[in-house]
Formats: structure tokens, sequence, C-alpha cells
């Protein structure tokens, strides 16, 4: 993949977001800045850069589908704010006040975006500048909720975060969290739950203790066919990012169906534009 390992990547649905005249099946972040496009038939062997920010630090990525297309929001951790780009990966103009949330210190950077619940959601983490790398620490991190237009509509501050990416909804299974945002953090491997911007816990084994999953990147819901519609799974960077761990969470006494892994990503959930007249 040119620019770099990817840090983000999304499975693209639609006819948009072509490479070598094919719509992309898989779409790039990487801290390069530069966002890629891969689809068998253009190469089956290399992703083809599509579009480049100078200077930017991808560190997450999701695609919106709206009313008007759909759009890609990328994090530049570099700069703090997300970017967004059309369907022929043209970077759009965003005013000053999408996806930006200024009750959140300058020192924090956009750190990964999601779409969970209907909402977009940015989680944030703070940036060493003297290494551009996250900062670890109990309580050091956001997550700011916004609507489809990118307005501000909610924010989690500081409690159980630490350099949090991984956002997801809980599976319907799941008793009291269930249907709630659950927060993975990159810093300690933990995984928190939140409802109307609310402190639940954090995912807890069954002897009592926190479920911890150190290099914790991503969280991703099983369906039928993929483990269960009870389970998640996690994607970790083990021994310092030097080697890779998928597994699987369930709640206690369930039996996951079987499944090597987990399905290609499902087509994100249409909503109204954000971007008009930008």
């Amino acid at each position: 993949i040119p620019g770099g390992s990817p840090t983000g990547q999304v499975f693209n649905p639609g006819d948009g977001f072509t490479v070598k005249g094919k719509p992309a099946t898989f779409i790039f972040a990487s801290p390069s800045g530069a966002i890629t496009g891969w689809n068998a038939e253009a190469d089956p062997a290399n992703a083809i850069i599509a579009a480049f920010t100078r200077g930017a630090d991808y560190k997450g990525l999701e695609l919106v589908r709206t009313d008007d297309g759909d759009f890609l929001l990328a994090t530049d951790f570099a700069h703090g704010r997300v970017h967004a780009f059309d369907e022929n990966f043209r970077r759009i103009r965003l005013a000053r006040w999408q996806f930006m949330d200024s009750s959140v210190p300058s020192s924090y950077h956009a750190y990964n975006v999601a779409v969970v619940n209907g909402s977009v959601w940015v989680s944030y983490a703070l940036r060493d500048p003297a290494t551009g790398k996250p900062v670890f620490g109990s309580g050091k991190g956001f997550v700011s909720r916004f609507n489809a237009d990118g307005r501000l509509t909610g924010r989690i501050s500081r409690v159980g975060l630490n350099a949090p990416w991984a956002m997801t909804a809980a599976p319907r299974g799941w008793g009291q969290y269930a249907g709630a945002l659950l927060v993975g953090n990159f810093g300690d491997g933990t995984v928190h739950a939140y409802k109307r911007n609310r402190h639940l816990g954090s995912l807890r084994a069954s002897n009592g203790r926190p479920v911890v999953l150190p290099g914790l990147w991503d969280l991703e819901p099983g369906t039928a066919a993929t483990g269960g519609v009870n389970t998640l799974w996690f994607s970790a960077g083990i021994e310092g990012a030097k080697h890779g761990l998928i597994g699987m969470i369930a709640p206690t006494g369930t039996k996951p169906t079987s499944s090597a892994a987990p399905a290609s990503t499902p087509a994100p959930a249409q909503t109204k534009s954000p971007y008009g007249g930008y």
C-alpha cells in the first residue's frame, strides 16, 4: 500500500471513489497523508494513490453515506482536524465549525472518526509535539459527537479515556450496555461504555477484572455468520505493534458461531449530507 502502513480502512459499497476507472473496494488512509484505493481489476497487487495531503498524518478513516452522495472523513493527527473528501477523492473545504469541538484543548488532536448509532464520533488524543505520537495516561482523551452536518451535539471528557481510538456500538444482547457507545483505548487496552455522554463503566471479565487488550486498535460487531450478533471482534498491535492479534469478545455463556474472521465491513448507514454549500 503506497504511503506506508495504513491506519484507517473502509469498505466502499458504492460506485464512487474510482481508481483507474474502477470503484475502490477498499480505501485506506496512511500516516504519510495518502488516501489510497484498491480494486482487484484495477491492480490486484497494489492499492493506488487517489489523494495526498502534504504534512497530514492520517490516523483514522470513515465513509459517510449521505443524500448527496458518499464522503470520506479522515483524521489528521498532525494538525488536529478532520478532513473530508468527495466521491472523486477531492478535498472538501469545511467551515471552521464543522467537526470541530472548541472545548477540547488544542493539545488534543483528532485521532479517529466513526459513524455509530447515526452520529459521527471523533476521538481525540494528547499529541506529543516532539514525537508526533499520542501521549498515554488516565483521563487523557476526549470523544465528541457530531450530527450529520458536522455540528457538535455532545462530548465525553476524560473519564475512562486513554488515547481513545476504537468506537462502535455494544451488541443488543449486552445487558445494561446494549446499544451503548463502546470506546477502546489504545493507551491502556481497556474498553469503556457510554450512554447519553455518561460513563457506564469498563468491560469486565468473568472474574470481575477489567478486560485489557494491549495495543488495542479496532472494535467491530459480529454477525450471525461471523461469531454471532452478540460478539465483538477486536484487533490489536501486540508487543509494541511488532505483531498483530485478532480476537473475539462475548458475554459469559455465549457460544460463538463458527467463523475464522469478521466479514467485510457492512455498508455504512445513510445520513443527511453534512457538506451542503462546501
